[in-house]
């Protein structure tokens, strides 16, 4: 019932805006800061660990220009706001971490896989910090402050049931290392 009620709301703002001056030249962008669970892992609710159906969100974008495809390469919300300001014709500023989305929406470029998606969930007064990093089919899930480490092969086991990290030491100490250099770009 929540996606209907979010649907017919977002289908009463495009009449609404279709009705305006400035329509033509908008570009709607519409996600989620985050998934739910349904029973995955135990978990009945969101926002205190990082597993796929918590963090893989539709974007969906609609504007000038812009036919319709689905484009499956992953991506990540640290790319909202270059897109925003590409859409905008600004350029993106110099603190931004992501890379504009706009020449693969417009069709302009072929979506490349990216070196790898950085995830995180910040400390609050409910939970710890997690962290996760997926490059390639692995995703290594980072749980503190480094304290423990999960590592899962995205392909072959997607609803992240069995833990490498004991099995594959060597992959682990590659996303180790691979999490401690693109981590280290993001201030914290």
């Amino acid at each position: 019932s929540e996606v209907w009620y979010t649907d017919y709301h977002i289908g009463k703002f495009v009449e609404w805006a279709k009705a305006q001056s400035w329509w033509p030249h908008t570009v709607v962008l519409i996600s989620a800061d985050h998934g739910e669970s349904f029973g995955e892992h135990g978990l009945y609710r969101h926002a205190f660990e990082l597993w796929e159906p918590l963090v893989r969100v539709p974007l969906i974008v609609f504007g000038p220009g812009i036919s319709s495809k689905r484009i499956d390469a992953l991506r990540s919300q640290i790319d909202f706001a270059p897109t925003i300001m590409e859409f905008m014709g600004k350029h993106p500023l110099t603190q931004f971490a992501g890379q504009s989305l706009v020449p693969e929406i417009l069709g302009q470029e072929e979506p490349k896989p990216r070196e790898h998606i950085q995830l995180e969930l910040t400390e609050d007064t409910n939970n710890p910090e997690r962290r996760a990093l997926i490059a390639g089919d692995y995703k290594l899930m980072i749980r503190g402050y480094d304290e423990s480490f999960l590592l899962f092969n995205l392909k072959d086991d997607p609803g992240e049931e069995h833990n490498l990290a004991p099995s594959e030491p060597d992959r682990l100490k590659e996303m180790k290392a691979l999490y401690k250099e693109s981590f280290s770009h993001i201030p914290s």
